[in-house]
């Protein structure tokens, strides 16, 4: 494989399952019988409902400091899981591929169909330019955020200082699958690129009319998160304040869910029974009323549904009141034993959501509030969450914390890890904390294994080189281009 073999199973996934396809005739010089090359705005309109990005056992869901794991089950978890828990510098074996870039429905998967969207859809025919250009925003963010998954995973956090020569990925706006070459961008070009793709986009996009098809609001969502992660508040506030002003034209409901009515067994509108695997009424994400734009992700793995769970710092931070305490179980799939030190398995469904969500755009609001000192806004919209989260009477920020603006932010951030434990946003929200003058100390850098009985057994401590994972020997042999991390 060269680092093109991700573009050949793109197409392959793409010819599989797609009623519509879309190939460059130096590529494939006749049209493939069964199916039909896109020419039509309509065509590439099609292509565009049925991309999407749903990742599985993302890496990002076993290396937060949110997380920890229980000695019983750990060896029957898959190797790359436990290296990855470990902070492993060799997550892979010699002759794999990460599966970050090579499994079904993943960024780079997906990068293909967007690519192939923006390249071509003006050239198409019997379509508006207004309607061409809106296809392309919309491919446009779905790039920017394949490109920001994909820095997540293989570079460095943002760091103003040394961004300019910090080794990112390769930017890649062909869909060409027999492109060889991928030479790294710096960290700062590929951030440039993504607000690039993003400012593009916006003139073109509309209001939230399905949870798979990106609005602006999800671009100004991704907009405030590029620069939260690039430290620079004043313009995520920006964008974060624009993206809750698109959502008032959603044509869906966008709204939170208050889980002292849904995580109630005995509510009319309860996600209950438990039905082992999950909760039986629980609406998929893309049809999750807080959802903005469905990006899932699959954590739920037979032979570890017992082996990952919250860690003990994790369970400390939850008021025993807390409804979302429910989203978990306290005891192991198929048995009696209960986790020690409060630790808990998700257990509400087989897939999360990761992508733009209502509830992380009032915490990032929250935290850019207080970061701000505006800490009486902050305290509005981490309370407002707060009150759909939990009884009314342990919702109100404590007034000694409503004060501070270390404490307050170090709450809301606190928030963060209470409201997606396990998700995986633990760890982009490490990243960035890691470079924080002020909040670094808010990441913890161990993991720990525990015994039945809540024991530490063994400790793996997170070196600042794993914030980027490796590419492998398989990729780096097969690809001139490509320089591996350190």
């Amino acid at each position: 494989m060269k680092f093109s073999y991700k573009y050949r199973l793109a197409l392959s996934l793409f010819l599989l399952t797609l009623a519509t396809v879309a190939c460059k005739k130096s590529f494939l010089e006749i049209q493939p019988k069964g199916f039909t090359v896109a020419t039509s705005t309509d065509d590439y309109e099609q292509l565009m409902n049925a991309a999407f990005i749903e990742t599985s056992f993302t890496a990002s869901g076993y290396l937060g400091d949110d997380i920890a794991a229980q000695q019983q089950y750990y060896d029957a978890a898959q190797l790359r899981m436990q290296r990855l828990f470990q902070f492993s510098d060799s997550v892979y074996l010699p002759d794999e591929l990460p599966i970050e870039i090579s499994a079904a429905q993943s960024y780079i998967q997906s990068l293909y169909v967007f690519n192939k969207v923006i390249n071509e859809v003006m050239q198409s025919q019997n379509g508006t330019d207004r309607q061409k250009l809106a296809i392309r925003a919309e491919a446009k963010v779905g790039r920017a955020l394949c490109l920001l998954s994909f820095l997540n995973d293989f570079s460095k956090p943002y760091n103003a200082a040394t961004a300019a020569k910090d080794l990112g990925v390769p930017i890649i706006t062909a869909a060409d699958v027999t492109q060889t070459q991928f030479v790294r961008a710096t960290v700062k070009e590929g951030y440039d690129f993504i607000i690039k793709d993003l400012t593009e986009a916006l003139p073109n996009l509309g209001a939230v009319v399905n949870r798979r098809k990106f609005s602006k609001a999800a671009a100004e969502f991704y907009l405030g998160r590029i620069y939260l992660y690039m430290a620079d508040f004043v313009d995520a506030r920006t964008h974060v304040d624009s993206a809750f002003v698109a959502l008032a034209g959603a044509t869906i409901p966008v709204a939170l869910y208050d889980y002292n009515d849904v995580l109630d067994p005995n509510s009319a509108d309860s996600w209950y029974p438990d039905a082992i695997f999950r909760l039986a009424n629980k609406p998929l994400d893309n049809a999750n009323s807080q959802t903005i734009y469905n990006v899932s992700s699959r954590p739920f793995y037979f032979n570890a549904a017992n082996t990952f769970v919250t860690s003990p710092r994790t369970a400390a931070l939850y008021d025993s009141s807390d409804m979302r305490l429910n989203l978990y179980n306290n005891t192991e799939l198929f048995g009696s034993f209960q986790f020690p030190n409060g630790m808990r398995r998700f257990s509400a469904d087989f897939t999360v959501g990761i992508g733009p969500s209502l509830p992380d755009l009032y915490l990032m609001r929250a935290e850019l509030k207080a970061r701000a000192n505006d800490l009486a806004g902050a305290k509005t919209d981490v309370e407002f969450l707060r009150a759909k989260r939990m009884p009314a009477t342990i919702a109100a920020v404590p007034a000694n914390i409503a004060s501070d603006q270390v404490a307050l932010v170090k709450f809301v951030l606190e928030e963060r890890i209470r409201e997606f434990a396990t998700t995986g946003l633990r760890w982009l929200d490490e990243r960035r904390l890691s470079v924080d003058p002020i909040y670094s100390n808010t990441v913890k850098y161990t993991h720990e294994i525990y015994d039945d009985n809540g024991n530490v057994v063994a400790t793996f401590t997170l070196r600042p080189e794993r914030f980027a994972l490796k590419f492998g020997q398989r990729m780096i042999t097969e690809n001139k281009g490509l320089v591996e991390n350190p």
